[in-house]
């Protein structure tokens, strides 16, 4: 479960935790009023019982209307805030960006044909904005076609061709030649070992080294 999905739930229980002392506390006050308003009603044999029978009536009538609206209007407890966050948040974020499913399952080809015929991941520089380049799209665009299609953030869509790359250089004759496993990450398009071996683990489960003897 994400943190936004933890922290939401989190919410959810605490708003239906405080309506629901609410509602006892003001039913509560409803009844204590009410036993009041009785015993001064039922015992007023003087002007000031019969004054104080009218006062309470005014409390008397506010918690009722109170406990009404907290039974017939869930939200006053907070509960439909939470509710239609919750559905908001459920929404694609892409939700009326012009970009039909047809049109982004097309981008999608056209970004799987890039990538395998001009291999953009070898690219130390590869940024969102050349992909939207090539594809000829906004970035916005461009990063809901990656994440829609591949359920993935660009960096990671990205990483996931370069990692299949080095996964085919590290068993093809690595270990005979004299090649450094920072220079397989390099000729692969990572910047750096550390981003490599982070990447790496990330996708296949295991380092570079521990990869290769699996797979030997």
């Amino acid at each position: 479960m994400s943190l936004w999905e933890n922290t939401q739930l989190f919410l959810r229980n605490r708003m239906d935790f405080f309506g629901k002392k609410l509602l006892l506390l003001f039913s509560f006050l409803f009844l204590y009023t009410a036993f009041l308003t009785f015993y001064s009603w039922s015992s007023s044999t003087d002007s000031f019982n019969q004054l104080l029978v009218y006062a309470l009536l005014v409390p008397l009538t506010l918690y009722g209307i109170i406990i009404y609206l907290l039974l017939k209007y869930p939200h006053f407890s907070g509960k439909e805030k939470i509710d239609t966050a919750s559905e908001g948040r459920n929404r694609s974020k892409y939700e009326k960006t012009g970009l039909s499913p047809t049109f982004s399952s097309e981008l999608k080809s056209k970004l799987e044909y890039l990538m395998q015929t001009q291999k953009l991941y070898l690219n130390h520089e590869l940024r969102l904005d050349d992909i939207a380049d090539l594809l000829d799209i906004s970035r916005h665009h461009a990063s809901q076609v990656i994440n829609e299609n591949f359920n993935a953030s660009f960096y990671d869509f990205i990483n996931s061709y370069r990692i299949e790359a080095a996964k085919n250089k590290l068993v093809s004759g690595f270990e005979d030649s004299s090649e450094s496993i920072s220079d397989i990450a390099y000729q692969c398009g990572f910047n750096n070992r550390v981003s490599f071996y982070k990447a790496f683990k990330k996708v296949t489960g295991s380092t570079p080294t521990e990869y290769m003897f699996k797979v030997a």
